[in-house]
């Protein structure tokens, strides 16, 4: 049981790391962006932040109930890396390193499917 609960912190930490930077780095764009007029968010990008917003989101819920948040969480990475991959812009390219934001939502539906069995063998 200490091995499943292990995963648990695991996931939870990483998870809990990856929003607090994101915050961090929109509340600096924010900021700088106030500094500096730039063109206006396209119907692409909104989506994609949309949809990383929702994974942050599931993220925080798998602290609470992992099965449901990292379900929500995997399914929301899933689709931000392929929108990232099927970018339309031309002067970006996609990185197989987003694939790591996979990692605490994979941890946290680990933990969630060792404990129920843990529950059903005892």
């Amino acid at each position: 049981m200490k091995k499943i609960n292990n995963i648990r912190w695991t996931a939870g930490i990483i998870g809990t790391l990856m929003v607090a930077f994101t915050l961090i780095f929109f509340i600096g764009s924010m900021i700088e962006g106030q500094n500096k007029p730039g063109p206006g968010l396209e119907t692409y990008t909104i989506m994609t932040f949309v949809v990383w917003g929702i994974g942050l989101a599931g993220l925080l819920l798998a602290i609470w109930k992992p099965g449901i948040g990292g379900l929500i969480s995997l399914l929301s990475f899933i689709v931000f890396n392929i929108l990232v991959a099927v970018n339309p812009n031309p002067d970006s390219s996609y990185t197989v390193v987003l694939l790591i934001f996979l990692l605490p939502s994979v941890l946290f539906l680990i933990f969630w499917w060792l404990k129920k069995s843990s529950i059903k063998t005892s």
